[in-house]
């Protein structure tokens, strides 16, 4: 509804408005594949500014809709090409929305009848609420200059034209203000409270701003006198409510839902756009004789809408709406149909009427079916997601009787749905829990309405399973519960692999018996018990005798297998309640509790000499094996775990001493192991201060291309003579007397220096590894001793390689943690050496700043052919890569041991099948003369 004026004199004509855009103005770009749209909204600022994204379809954010129902006529696409001008790179929005609202302002004009003035449908408000709830308040601006372009394009005064130019743009302004409060745009017809906020702020309310500006602008400016203003205000308002409920849902329609793909169902829409034509023409054209419109003719596009609300989505549906309304429009306005009566006023308040009630009604009819399909999806989508469900889930009455279960439950468990629907939950129990274990949990659903825990039940094969079971009580709204809701996993793979991490941690691998951090818990725990029930503990500390000599003569699996019967017999001699272990070689020890008098303990040592009396038969080997036993006496001999065990072990020396095959009991007299043997000591000493320790280097090779990849520096001394002292008894030596530090000092400058020569010889990219005691760990200056040897070298410390037992990680953990991880920070490649054969740090492995884990040669002696060792180079293979660690095996000595691990991808190996440690010119020679290939830095191949 708006005004015209030509003259001086008042003809016909329509007012102009639009509204704006609530909290999303949407931005269209692009669609998926699949038909789904998104839009994305930056949130116009009315109160904070703050911007949201509305995704629409699962699209990503940021895409726009380019689509339309594929049945659309030319209005539809008209307003489609229209509305992405908006967006088009160069188009300001407010220049699209000016022109959309000139146009249909000026169009709304020429449909002014009432006093010749007042519009009865004003499309224009339609375009302005749509644009300002979609672009936000910047399409403002094209809003006021369309509408008072076309108001002075119709002779209005120029004051006028922009006073109600003005209460147009104040129109769009409050409705998508009042919208976009408490509604989203992209939900406005989709929701059935969203649409009736559009109706009562957009259609109802809004419009009564336009209205009181513009007739008190024309009753200021004379254009309307005092009795007019009542009828001209309802005209007005009704008009552009009109103009507002058949536009602003057609734009939101085809700017905010997705595209349906009605390819298939062409012959059906080519049948609704022709039975809507004929409809309209039926009632609103000259079709029909005068008398057909004493009937309710009116009614019959109803059946068209119907058809449409019920078959097609929102763009059809408002696209159907204009239809018919324009149909409407343009048959009354021409004197045809059953709205036409002798007052022209009447015969559009009437027309309006019809329009708005017509349209509001197929609108909400759509919103709420909208609604119930979303809930039907949503429900489809629930059922979806339990039929594939890897879990198990059912559902029972209050009293446990099973009413459903999804697949997965029938299949994990073996049940058919026979056996299962109707039966009580019981049958899926087993003994494996008690009476109380099940009435916890039904107290603790009465009180809380859910449970969570692991549970044992049974399949139907009898066989028990661990699971872990969620259990959620559904209650009604008041409160009361109606059913139960489980949800089972199956997480026997997940208990396997916790026995294989735990045996792994706290378990010999070669012997099955505990480790030493197993059995350092178990001598503590057993120390807390004798000293509550005030009893005696002995502290076994047993080595067999000359075990060295069966290793080097007759090769590590003969030893391995003599590891393993010795710890048969040892079993043998002890009680249940004893701790047999094994600390590592050929040390293991033994707790007794409840030792009343030393003869008790007396009597257990004797059993176990005895019980080596009788020779090992192993292969077509018969050897004979003696243990040197050494025991502390609690609380005799020490108060905790460390004074035992040192004790235990000075007994043990002792007893070897004596020439083995026997036990001794811990005296105060007894000198220090390590003591005792002043000779080497002393003779260390002079060869660290002279600096006669050498260091040789054994290759590192990457298994899939075999190029050499590093070196590990190792140490060499000759005590007497030319024969080699084992690192493993110097370097005790040296942690036991202080000299590992210097010592450690001296291999790390020598390992630097000679790898800073061999870059400049032309050899890059290898890394060398080097040994680090514990005992230098502990040092407070360690790593800033370990800087100043590394930068004085000129090597760089990337080409350093920190290898450091898994024992000593255990050892003051936080401490460690720290340490690595401040190396790995200063650029050194941190690796665990030895891995699985002592303390282990599997709990927080993963928290260390690691490169590599080395797998000891102990596993790779007899692998592939030990399946126990196989198990566990597979294992510890898999863990390391799913920590993103690279492994090295040690000790690779045949071809079925090397194409094993390549098989298992392992990443790199180390041993005789190579090579043995060789000097450094040797290295140089080697890789000179092309034996082994240098990976390239570049590529790390």
């Amino acid at each position: 509804m708006r005004l015209s004026h030509r003259l001086g004199q008042a003809q016909p004509r329509c007012p102009v408005r639009q509204l704006g855009q609530s909290a999303d103005a949407h931005r269209l770009r692009s669609v998926g594949a699949g038909g789904q749209a998104v839009v994305h909204c930056p949130r116009i600022g009315y109160r904070r500014g703050v911007s949201c994204h509305t995704v629409v379809g699962g699209a990503p954010p940021g895409t726009t809709i380019r689509d339309r129902d594929s049945w659309t006529g030319s209005a539809g696409d008209h307003v489609d090409r229209m509305m992405k001008s908006a967006n088009a790179p160069g188009i300001p929005a407010w220049l699209v929305y000016g022109i959309l609202y000139f146009s249909s302002a000026y169009l709304g004009l020429q449909l002014a009848t009432v006093e010749g003035i007042i519009s009865p449908v004003w499309f224009a408000a339609g375009f302005a609420l749509a644009g300002v709830l979609l672009h936000g308040y910047r399409v403002l601006p094209g809003i006021w200059l369309g509408g008072m372009g076309a108001l002075l394009l119709h002779g209005l005064h120029p004051v006028g034209s922009a006073a109600i130019a003005f209460g147009e743009m104040l129109e769009a302004l409050i409705g998508a203000l009042l919208i976009s409060r408490i509604a989203a745009t992209h939900k406005l017809l989709v929701n059935t409270r969203n649409f009736l906020y559009l109706l009562l702020f957009g259609v109802l309310i809004a419009p009564l701003f336009s209205a009181a500006i513009g007739i008190g602008t024309l009753y200021l400016t004379q254009q309307l006198n005092g009795d007019q203003i009542a009828g001209s205000l309802a005209t007005w308002w009704v008009g552009d409510a009109t103009g507002v409920i058949l536009i602003a849902p057609l734009i939101l329609a085809w700017r905010t839902q997705p595209r349906c793909d009605l390819s298939a169902r062409r012959g059906e829409i080519v049948a609704l756009v022709l039975t809507t034509l004929l409809v309209c023409y039926l009632v609103f054209g000259n079709l029909l004789p005068p008398r057909f419109y004493d009937y309710p003719i009116s009614y019959l596009p109803l059946a068209v809408m119907a058809w449409t609300v019920l078959r097609f989505r929102h763009r059809a549906t408002t696209a159907i709406l204009l239809l018919v309304a324009g149909s409407a429009f343009s048959g009354t306005y021409l004197g045809y149909g059953p709205f036409v009566q002798g007052n022209p006023t009447d015969t559009f308040v009437v027309l309006q009427l019809y329009v708005v009630s017509f349209s509001a009604t197929a609108l909400t009819v759509k919103a709420i079916l909208s609604e119930r399909q979303q809930a039907m999806n949503r429900l489809a989508l629930a059922a979806r997601v339990i039929t594939h469900s890897p879990d198990g889930i059912i559902v029972t009455d209050p009293q446990g009787i099973i009413l459903s279960a999804n697949p997965a439950f029938f299949r994990n468990t073996g049940f058919t749905r026979q056996e299962t629907i109707g039966s009580s939950i019981r049958k899926l129990t087993s003994v494996h829990h008690s009476a109380d274990f099940f009435t916890s949990i039904w107290k603790q659903l009465r009180s809380t309405g859910h449970w969570e825990g692991e549970i044992w039940n049974r399949n139907s094969n009898g066989e028990i399973l661990p699971q872990w079971l969620n259990i959620n009580a559904i209650r009604e709204a008041s409160g009361k519960v109606t059913h139960y809701l489980g949800l089972y996993s199956d997480i026997s793979r997940q208990k396997q692999v916790q026995e294989r991490i735990h045996r792994l941690a706290y378990y010999d691998a070669l012997t099955g018996l505990p480790n030493r951090q197993l059995f350092t818990d178990r001598l503590n725990q057993a120390l807390k018990y004798s000293g509550r029930h005030n009893s005696r503990l002995a502290l076994f500390f047993l080595d067999l005798d000359r075990f060295k000599n069966i290793n080097d003569t007759l090769g590590h699996s003969i030893g391995d297998t003599v590891l393993q019967m010795t710890a048969e017999r040892l079993t043998k001699c002890v009680r249940q309640t004893d701790t047999l272990a094994r600390l590592g070689g050929d040390e293991f020890t033994i707790i007794i509790q409840d030792v009343n008098e030393d003869f008790d303990a007396i009597l257990v040592a004797e059993k176990v000499v005895n019980a080596f009396r009788e020779p090992l038969l192993v292969e077509d080997h018969e050897l004979y094996v003696t243990p040197s036993i050494g025991i502390s006496l609690y609380p005799d001999d020490g108060s905790d775990s460390e004074e035992l065990i040192k004790h235990a072990d000075t007994a043990m020396y002792r007893a070897k001493e004596l020439g083995g095959n026997g036990f001794q009991f811990f005296a105060a007299d007894m000198s220090d192991p390590i003591r005792w043997n002043l000779t080497v000591e002393n003779a260390l000493r002079r060869a660290v201060e002279q600096g006669t320790i050498q260091v040789v280097y054994q290759p590192q090779f990457d298994l899939r291309s075999g190029n050499i990849i590093g070196l590990e520096a190792l140490a060499r001394w000759h005590y007497k003579g030319p024969e080699e002292t084992p690192p493993e008894v110097f370097i005790k030596v040296a942690e036991d007397t202080g000299l590992i530090h210097r010592l450690g000092d001296q291999i790390l400058e020598t390992a630097c220096r000679q790898t800073m020569r061999w870059i400049k010889e032309g050899i890059t990219g290898l890394k060398v590894s080097i040994n680090i005691s514990p005992l230098q760990l502990k040092q407070g200056d360690f790593t800033e001793r370990l800087r100043r040897i590394v930068e004085n070298s000129g090597v760089a410390p990337h080409q350093i390689e920190l290898e450091i037992t898994e024992g000593s990680l255990m050892e003051n953990a936080g401490i460690m943690e720290g340490l690595l991880n401040l190396l790995s920070v200063q650029g050194f490649q941190i690796a665990i050496d030895d891995f699985g054969t002592g303390y282990s740090s599997l709990s927080y492995l993963k928290r260390l700043s690691i490169d590599r884990i080395k797998i000891d040669k102990s596993f790779i002696r007899e692998t592939p052919h030990n399946h126990n060792d196989t198990a566990i180079c597979r294992a510890i293979i898999s863990m390391a890569h799913s920590l993103k660690l690279k492994v090295i095996a040690e000790g690779v000595e045949t071809e079925e041991q090397m194409e094993f691990l390549r098989q298992e991808r392992c990443d790199e190996v180390q041993g005789y099948i190579y090579s043995q440690a060789v000097g450094p010119k040797e290295v140089s020679e080697m890789i000179r003369q092309g034996y082994w290939n240098v990976r390239s830095e570049e590529n790390g191949d």
